[in-house]
């Protein structure tokens, strides 16, 4: 059976998403679902409270357009300024963790809650600019006056920065990867410490790449598999402005080629396997919207394969998608089925039902998806 390591997921007041809770969600994850139903949104609500947890609210707020642009468009009243996010999850497998985060609004002023309990005994209770803090079972009592990051950070990351919750909600990266954008050159000035969300600075992560045998040669044996002919990988840097170009040599030709003289799949399975292999070390999580996005079935159930076994409770891998193509390969607990009912998005785990692997045979998952058999809404 597929090891549940986060227990319980819930979200209330961005964008589609009214109120929604999910239990028993693996490290490798594959959320289904139309377009428009809400796949996306769930993502950017875990991004909002990473960049939160990370650099504090109003960097958050900016990043995904201010309150008025997250808030759901279902709520009235009162309930519509409280923006709230839950998880349970057991990390390390040593430590039942619970966390709460409430984010109100009234008169453009803001007040944040957050509750921090570990194996059931509360370690943090923070609401605005106090908050009381179990550090050797003693509480003490912090305020704005004596330590003004409690005002502007997450207490999340102002006292417990260490704990791998805090590190896998501040090392929390959503790609949604744009192939046209990693044909092209680099500037010199370019990040390369971490492939961008859209995998523009493609050129530069490769060139750091190049310095790393292990991580270079694993990823251009995948790209071997999953692109039959591609030998070579590599970088140049050019003579007149000094950018950095992508290189790719094939069987049968002399010289390596230009990125932009590469299809748009080789790219973007490139970029995958950058973003999945190259992750941070440590706690994170990395969500990737639209894997299957112009590659090949074969190359599909590869690369699902591989994040598979790369997925972790310390290193969630979790995707979206609406192709078969992708729950074709997914085993029933590894799945959850996304729906919009009412302007609202709903999820349900596959496997929360009454039906097994066993019980789908002779069909396949994908099958029983689009015959809606797991009553969970369908791709369209």
């Amino acid at each position: 059976m597929t090891e549940k390591t986060i227990r319980r997921l819930k979200i209330e007041n961005f964008k589609s998403i009214d109120s929604l809770e999910v239990k028993g969600l693996a490290p490798f994850t594959v959320f289904a679902g139309a377009n428009g139903s809400g796949k996306s949104n769930f993502f950017d609500a875990l991004d909002f409270v990473s960049l939160f947890v990370r650099g504090g609210l109003e960097i958050a707020l900016r990043a995904h357009g201010g309150f008025a642009n997250i808030q759901s468009k279902r709520r009235e009243g009162e309930d519509a300024k409280t923006f709230s996010f839950e998880i349970e999850c057991d990390l390390l497998g040593q430590q039942e963790v619970y966390y709460s985060l409430s984010i109100d609004y009234r008169d453009s002023e803001h007040e944040i809650k957050e509750c921090l309990k570990f194996n059931e005994e509360q370690a943090i209770k923070r609401k605005g600019d106090k908050a009381e803090i179990d550090a050797v079972g003693e509480w003490s009592v912090v305020s704005e006056d004596e330590d003004s990051d409690i005002y502007i950070y997450s207490a999340l990351w102002v006292y417990h920065r260490n704990h791998p919750l805090t590190k896998l909600l501040r090392n929390l990266n959503v790609y949604r990867i744009d192939p046209t954008g990693a044909k092209e050159s680099d500037k010199s000035d370019f990040d390369s410490t971490q492939l961008g969300s859209k995998g523009n600075n493609l050129a530069s992560v490769w060139h750091r790449l190049e310095g790393d045998e292990a991580i270079r040669e694993e990823i251009q044996d995948w790209m071997e598999m999953i692109v039959p002919g591609i030998e070579n990988i590599q970088t140049e840097q050019q003579r007149l402005d000094g950018r950095i170009a992508l290189l790719f040599k094939e069987e049968g030709t002399e010289k390596p080629f230009p990125a932009h003289q590469v299809s748009d799949g080789t790219r973007y399975a490139l970029c995958l396997l950058v973003a999945v292999l190259d992750a941070p070390s440590g706690c994170g999580m990395t969500l990737i919207e639209e894997p299957e996005r112009g590659l090949h079935p074969k190359a599909i159930y590869e690369l699902i394969d591989l994040m598979r076994q790369q997925a972790s409770p310390e290193n969630p891998i979790w995707l979206t998608t609406h192709s078969e193509s992708v729950v074709r390969v997914l085993n029933l607990g590894e799945l959850v089925l996304v729906d919009k009912v009412g302007g609202r998005t709903r999820m349900k785990p596959a496997d929360a039902g009454n039906i097994s692997q066993e019980d789908l045979a002779p069909l396949g998952l994908d099958e029983a998806w689009l015959s809606n058999l797991l009553a969970g809404g369908l791709p369209w």
